[in-house]
């Protein structure tokens, strides 16, 4: 055996039809690209989001490696899927590694048989560390594991120091396609896309925000040289991508170094189309007017609410109100520079009603971004709202955001919280304004199958009937007793 084998796992029991959006493992991919160019090692990536079949499948492409080390990265959500794939790696003689966000998740809620399937656990962006350590494994069997087991157990977490030596992540044609962004935009379909990371980290403290929807771990941002991040925009685009994602947690953040990289996309003339992640009280018209000149088409913004009193429970704004007038102005300087938008909303926030639901509804459809996405909320064991669940909840509260939902907000009922959310598209996505409006900016995109498909399957998820809620609520329960 010799060699290196990444492997990304998923949850075996999937979604629950709520579309996805699939996303590289850049972590994964910075890896794949160091190995190469530091050390002439050719990693091989399993991908189980690519890759259907489940642990049996993924554990069968990694051995086919042949590999001395796999590195195994999952979420807090498909963690038995990571620990079967771990103990059956092991069971054949691999030395096994975790990263992502299951480490951060163990060390906070311990999991039966984590140190049974794991030779080393790595928590935060563990590329740095990892660049160095894999060589040192491969070439010292006798290398002592014992430390960095005291840092798993002390909480510690990994960051690049320096996150502009890390190296550019290289993406197939076949990873490019996969990894399309999902909802269409203006102008010529785009099915090729690449990923870019300018910065990790996020100095913002919502009592919401999990690590399990984070691109990144840490409160403090590190950012990258600009013209470094221009020379990968550059470099990918001549590689075959048609449009770039930033994967940025939020990509507006520091005033200085967000312009500085719109500065240097135009000085270059590079005029890809590009997405990010933004704030809504970060949109001020300096901003804006960059994003537009530097080719951005369409920006994810967390609104989540329009309840003031639950924004500032949810540390989102000090002052809810002024978070509602901000978003309603950045959404219409978004709309005037022609950049569209995605509004991220929240259902079964912890003492949110029904009520507030439908009043979030309705500022939604004033709002009018491009699209909405609706998560039901769920505690996980890094925010703060985890230990106020009782206990039995807290190993269910693992589960997937997509899945069948644990109520955390008492004023409504678990089983409705499925219902509230398809509600929730169904009447901001059904409405013949909104699919008019849709219909004369992206028509092109449906005259290709693929946008048709797509189409189709997200309209079957708004128009399933809730009747299956109190299933997943039984199923639920069951688990928790």
């Amino acid at each position: 055996m010799k060699g290196v084998v990444l492997l990304r796992v998923d949850r075996v029991e999937g979604s629950g039809g709520h579309p996805r959006h699939l996303h590289p493992a850049l972590d994964l991919k910075i890896l794949e690209a160091g190995l190469k160019a530091a050390h002439g090692m050719a990693a091989t990536l399993v991908d189980g989001w690519l890759l259907p079949g489940g642990p049996q499948a993924w554990v069968a492409g990694a051995l086919a490696a042949r590999p001395r080390i796999a590195v195994i990265k999952a979420e807090t959500w498909c963690l038995p899927e990571a620990i079967e794939c771990a103990l059956s790696l092991r069971h054949a003689g691999v030395l096994t590694v975790a990263i992502g966000q299951q480490v951060s998740h163990v060390m906070r809620a311990p999991t039966l048989r984590w140190r049974e399937a794991f030779d080393l656990a790595l928590a935060g962006d563990a590329e740095e560390e990892l660049l160095a350590l894999l060589p040192r494994l491969l070439d010292d069997d006798q290398f002592s594991r014992l430390g960095y087991w005291r840092q798993f157990e002390q909480g510690h977490h990994f960051a690049a120091a320096v996150p502009q030596r890390l190296p550019r992540p290289v993406f197939s044609d076949a990873e490019m396609t996969a990894f399309a962004f999902p909802f269409p935009l203006p102008g010529k379909p785009l099915r090729r896309w690449a990923y870019v990371l300018s910065a990790s980290g996020c100095p913002h403290r919502c009592r919401h925000c999990s690590t399990v929807v984070r691109k990144s771990s840490g409160d403090r941002l590190r950012t990258r040289d600009p013209v470094q991040v221009a020379d990968e925009v550059a470099a990918q685009l001549a590689a075959g991508a048609e449009a770039i994602a930033f994967e940025d947690d939020t990509f507006f953040v520091d005033r200085r170094h967000f312009l500085a990289i719109c500065d240097e996309l135009v000085r270059r003339d590079i005029a890809a189309p590009w997405i990010a992640n933004a704030r809504p009280d970060e949109l001020d018209e300096e901003r804006v007017a960059a994003a537009a000149a530097a080719g951005a088409r369409l920006l994810k913004l967390g609104i989540e609410t329009v309840t003031p009193r639950l924004l500032e429970l949810m540390g989102k704004a000090r002052h809810g109100a002024a978070w509602k007038l901000q978003t309603e102005q950045g959404l219409a300087r978004l709309k005037r520079q022609g950049i569209g938008s995605v509004g991220l909303f929240l259902v079964g926030l912890p003492t949110q009603t029904e009520d507030e639901v439908e009043a979030t509804l309705r500022w939604a459809q004033e709002l009018a971004p491009d699209y909405v996405q609706v998560q039901i909320f769920r505690s996980y064991p890094d925010i703060p709202w985890w230990q106020d669940l009782p206990a039995p909840l807290r190993d269910a509260g693992a589960a997937y955001h997509y899945g069948p939902s644990l109520n955390t907000a008492a004023a409504i009922a678990a089983d409705a919280l499925p219902g509230l959310q398809r509600d929730f598209y169904r009447r901001y996505y059904l409405r013949a304004g909104f699919m008019l409006a849709h219909g004369r900016r992206c028509w092109r995109h449906y005259c290709h199958p693929i946008g048709i498909a797509a189409a189709l399957a997200r309209l079957r998820y708004m128009v399933r009937r809730a009747a299956s809620a109190p299933q997943a609520a039984q199923g639920v329960q069951a688990f928790v007793d």
